[in-house]
């Protein structure tokens, strides 16, 4: 077997000593002899030059690495068999650690001469009352020597299984959009501060209390407290008025509080269409993500409903209770589903960086790309090869792959099939619609406005009907007295 050093010394008819390595690249495979010395005498030749020739023979590693044909037993894993169309089908983003990694085991196949006998399962596997599914369940049994798929390096995996190099590392990353600031605020209230807020007021109290004064001041200012006020208000909102004063002290006191509510309501509204346009910041970490009006959902794959339910983040375990495990297996979508609602819902989508970026990539704008971001829930560890555990092949392999890596085999591949995040090209591109969401605060306002209204309305009618019923009680009464006296 390859890295079993078994060396026979035979000796010849002069007394002196042949030495041969023997070895076999796997169990049924013709014997392999090799010399290691010829004429060994250990009165002429000293033990010093047999090590050195027993050194010189273990270094030429290379000789082993002839499999001679080998058949491999290898198991590989297609969780998505309805989408699967070959190893090389790059245009599909399901089982991504099956093709990205097959590469790997095709080069092996070249440099070390073997074939490969394929077990195809649905699964890569995982423990559940201390026996393995899928391809780790195989593993267990002996029945396959070698995986032809990269895998996640869990913990219990290593029962059965050494992982010999990292050769993938996928990210998994919640995509999202911002919610608009009109969502999560009030942007009727945003462009003042409270200091401005309260300045404004307090502007339109001093100018209220300078016209009641001179009204009374100046007897023939006709207007009432409740006129000025109304008239205040509506300079403020700039509304025109039919309200003519008649001394210079008023035309320039009214003049003054257009001119200030003038300059007050551009500052307002130039803030206003910057806000509208402008994405909000509440959305940082997963716990705002669970606090927010997001809908979520996960991409269907089999390791996203094992580390959500594994997971101790207490923010990520809230987003899983929360906002996926009440939606069921509705929530566990495909990329193109997802990533198709993130861009027109709020929805936060979680998925393999790579199937989102190439949905992303098809699917959006230019200036779309830019809105979105991400956050990182789970952090799924590396992928790497898989070989049976204690398997005499491992070490042998192990090294091909790490000379896969130094010449940068691994690395082409890996700029091959994995996609890369599309870059912002135009942020400052495009605008947003104004819809009845952004509205709402004013519908409230209209809506509570017209409840009042309605209210003083009744509450005056009211109040007419007793005065009016008092006054006809008076007027009889009245006549009563003078009919009495007539």
């Amino acid at each position: 077997m390859p890295y079993t050093n078994v060396v026979m010394a035979l000796q010849n008819a002069l007394g002196s000593w042949d030495m041969y390595e023997i070895f076999k690249p796997y169990r049924k495979a013709h014997l392999s002899v090799e010399g290691i010395a010829s004429y060994y005498t250990a009165a002429v030749n000293s033990s010093v030059s047999l090590r050195k020739q027993l050194f010189l023979q273990r270094k030429n590693t290379h000789r082993r690495r002839n499999l001679q044909g080998f058949a491999m037993p290898c198991g590989t894993a297609t969780t998505s068999p309805e989408y699967f169309r070959g190893m090389e089908d790059r245009n599909d983003v399901h089982d991504l650690f099956t093709k990205a990694n097959f590469p790997f085991i095709r080069e092996l196949m070249y440099d070390l001469n073997f074939t490969l006998n394929m077990v195809q399962l649905d699964k890569v596997g995982y423990k559940q009352n201390g026996t393995f599914s899928g391809v780790m369940g195989k593993f267990q049994t002996r029945s396959i020597e070698l995986g032809c798929l990269g895998t996640l390096m869990r913990t219990e995996r290593l029962e059965v299984a050494d992982f010999m190099i990292v050769t993938l590392i996928i990210k998994s990353s919640i995509i999202f959009r911002q919610p608009p600031l009109s969502i999560v605020a009030n942007i009727f209230e945003l462009p003042f501060s409270v200091g401005v807020w309260a300045c404004c007021f307090g502007l339109m109290a001093i100018y209220w209390v300078s016209m009641i004064a001179i009204r009374y001041l100046a007897n023939g200012e006709r207007f009432t407290p409740i006129e000025s006020l109304v008239y205040i208000i509506g300079t403020m909102c700039q509304r025109g008025s039919d309200f003519v004063p008649q001394f210079n002290g008023t035309r320039l006191l009214m003049f003054s509080l257009q001119l200030t509510s003038f300059f007050i309501l551009t500052s307002y509204s130039a803030s206003i269409v910057a806000l509208l346009q402008s994405p909000s910041r509440a959305i940082e970490t997963v716990g705002d993500l669970v606090r927010s009006p997001l809908k979520a959902g996960v991409m269907d794959t089999s390791y996203g409903r094992v580390y959500y339910q594994e997971t101790l983040d207490p923010d990520v375990q809230d987003l899983y209770r929360k906002k996926i495990k009440p939606h069921g297996e509705k929530a566990f979508m495909e990329a193109n589903e997802g990533i198709a609602r993130v861009e027109h819902e709020l929805f936060a989508y979680e998925a393999e960086v790579n199937a989102a970026y190439k949905v992303i990539k098809e699917t959006f704008a230019p200036e779309e790309v830019c809105k979105l971001q991400e956050l990182e829930a789970i952090k799924l560890p590396p992928f790497g090869i898989p070989i049976v555990k204690g398997s005499k092949y491992r070490e042998l392999i192990r090294q091909r792959l790490m000379w896969q890596r130094e010449v940068g085999i691994i690395k082409r591949f890996n700029l091959i099939w994995i996609h890369q995040k599309p870059q912002c090209e135009n942020q400052n591109a495009g605008f947003s619609s104004v819809g009845l969401v952004e509205m709402r605060y004013l519908y409230l306002f209209l809506g509570v406005g017209f409840l009042i209204a309605l209210a003083a309305l009744l509450a005056e009618r009211a109040w007419w009907a007793e005065v009016t019923q008092k006054l006809k009680s008076r007027t009889a009464i009245i006549r009563r007295k003078t009919k009495l006296k007539n």
